[in-house]
């Protein structure tokens, strides 16, 4: 929380807990300057009049000052923390090796709480660091109100069973926001699903508002009753606290009235013990205030590193030395009896698959959806670990390398591809982050995906892309997926390419076009040692690898060359028989 308050500026940061800190001092100057200046006033004393009177005024311009400082320094101080917090999770997730966290609802849900949240770390941190100087205070109080009536210590005493009972409150409280976070994230994913572009047309077409609106509704109780009875049992265990707070008080007061009658007390005391029993009201409001924070920030730091320790760092390469990545493939891959298990299901969605695919290849792989293709896609770009098996590259297991040094030998384009709402040169830029600005790198890779479309808009490849920014443009499916293969044509020398239904989105024409370059591609690079794996349900364009890979249900059902596989008549003919046909008829 310390790094988080310094990242957020350390100007703000030191103003707010300075105020916050000063703050706490001006009751309890306000009521020693009372004492003075009423005595001073009452016994004629000059000097105590004086001293007093400079005391109470200090005393009122720190009051009246603080609130205002507070008010400058708060706003910014949460935005700012929020930016941080941001920006934090954002490395947090985005640089996790892998996807496993994905398959978890659990990271989902502590997700959700997070950002919900933000804004109580730095405010835990704050009053952390205030929290000290409120026991102070407290205890300077008890102190002095204990030297004009020793019963008087029962006033603050009174203070720690409120804050107990208030640190008991935020932990209710939290209980009741762990139980509603799975129905919050409900409604909020059928807001969102309600407030974007894509659904819509699915939502009208179907008139599915009345539905979303059910569901809400139905995810709007999941929230609410869990919260409401958490928020009441909390508020009840609250003022439970305050309760006795204010007995004590009033008990406080009538002691100082009655040793006032009898002469016990100076005016000047009486002004003081009301003045102190204000003030340790304040500072036990503080107190009560600073545990609930405090408590709740250390929640929100537990979940955090909760995500960092135990849900995100997925893949380590341990202490053993790292191999270099190799800058050219002599074997190339090799899978030895590979099996996965995606988080929290029971079925295999490989099955221990074993197959070599050797340096300066195209391998084609097919199969029936859920065959298990778009998996082993994942595990070769290492976004999960095998959990039966190895994959070796060189003979090295792949899971030993560092992996960014890994996958910056790889490209990709992907059916899922990402719209990276960015002007088209990043779009496509981003493909080979240190070629970002080069312009013509940019253009090249465009003009091989025949992308001629990005220089026919109104500022060519400096055109923003995305209908929700200024001066923003929309594109067909096509024009994306095109850009996201022009993304995957930026890097120079990769070992491996893998082209996942890339062309899914494209008419024929464009298609056919673009495997020729893919094919050109893939011959260019077949000399440098370079895989290319090519992953389609269109037979027509995978007679061109060298190898083509069968799945079925997981396991490896064929293996070998188009012509081998049409004659051995197995699940491959059937297939690209029946895909014949189909086209045959069509054109008919």
């Amino acid at each position: 929380m310390a790094g988080i308050g310094w990242e957020t500026g350390p100007l703000v940061f030191l103003v707010f807990v300075t105020v916050s800190l000063v703050g706490s001092i001006g009751p309890l100057l306000f009521a020693f300057g009372l004492r003075s200046l009423t005595n001073g006033i009452y016994y004629k004393s000059t000097s105590d009049a004086v001293v007093g009177g400079v005391l109470t005024a200090l005393a009122l311009f720190i009051v009246g000052t603080a609130p205002f400082l507070q008010r400058w320094a708060l706003p910014r101080i949460r935005e700012r923390s929020i930016m941080v917090m941001q920006r934090r999770m954002l490395k947090l997730c985005a640089t996790a090796p892998g996807l496993d966290h994905f398959e978890r609802a659990d990271y989902w849900d502590v997700l959700q709480l997070i950002k919900r949240n933000f804004g109580d770390l730095l405010m835990g941190m704050a009053n952390a660091l205030t929290g000290p100087v409120v026991i102070l205070q407290l205890a300077i109080t008890a102190v002095s109100l204990a030297r004009i009536q020793p019963l008087l210590l029962v006033l603050p005493a009174a203070g720690f069973p409120a804050a107990w009972l208030s640190r008991k409150a935020e932990t209710v409280q939290r209980a009741g926001e762990q139980r509603a976070a799975e129905s919050r994230r409900v409604a909020q994913h059928l807001f969102s699903l309600a407030s974007n572009a894509r659904p819509a047309k699915e939502i009208r077409v179907y008139h599915l508002a009345g539905e979303l609106l059910d569901r809400h509704a139905d995810a709007a109780r999941g929230v609410r009753r869990p919260m409401e009875r958490a928020l009441f049992a909390s508020a009840v265990i609250t003022a439970i606290g305050w309760l006795i707070f204010a007995a004590a008080y009033l008990g406080a007061v009538f002691l100082a009235l009655r040793s006032a009658e009898s002469g016990r007390m100076s005016p000047g005391d009486v002004a003081l013990a009301l003045s102190l029993s204000t003030a340790l009201v304040g500072a036990a409001s503080r107190l009560t205030q600073t545990v609930g924070l405090v408590m709740r920030a250390v929640t929100i730091a537990d979940r955090y590193y909760w995500l960092a320790d135990r849900v995100l760092p997925a893949h380590r390469n341990g202490s053993d030395p790292v191999p270099a990545v190799p800058a050219r493939l002599i074997t190339g891959f090799e899978l030895q009896d590979v099996s996965f298990t995606y988080p929290g299901a029971d079925r295999l969605a490989l099955d221990g698959v074993s197959v070599r695919l050797p340096a300066g290849s195209v391998v084609a792989l097919v199969g029936e959806n859920g065959a298990g293709k778009t998996t082993l896609v994942k595990l070769l770009t290492r976004m999960y670990a095998p959990t039966g098996g190895r994959i070796l590259l060189d003979g090295a297991d792949i899971q030993r390398f560092d992996v960014a040094g890994y996958r910056n030998a790889l490209a990709g384009g992907f059916q899922d591809f990402a719209r990276f709402e960015l002007l088209i040169r990043e779009n496509v830029g981003v493909g080979d982050l240190p070629r970002l600005p080069d312009e013509a790198a940019v253009g090249h890779a465009l003009d091989r995906v025949g992308a001629g479309f990005a220089q026919r808009l109104p500022d060519g490849i400096e055109t923003q892309l995305g209908r929700n920014w200024e001066g923003g443009v929309d594109l067909s499916g096509g024009e994306w997926q095109k850009l996201a293969l022009a993304r995957a044509m930026m890097r120079e020398c990769p070992f491996l390419v893998i082209y996942d239904e890339p062309t899914a989105s494209l008419d024929p024409p464009t298609e056919y076009a673009l495997f020729e370059q893919i094919a050109t591609d893939m011959r260019r690079g077949a000399a440098d040692g370079r895989v290319t794996l090519l992953v389609s349900h269109r037979f027509s364009t995978v007679r061109m690898a060298d190898l083509i890979m069968v799945l079925r249900s997981g396991r490896i059902a064929e293996y070998g060359t188009h012509t081998s596989l049409m004659a051995q008549g197995g699940l491959y003919a059937e297939l690209y028989r029946l895909q014949a046909r189909a086209y045959s008829s069509l054109s008919q």
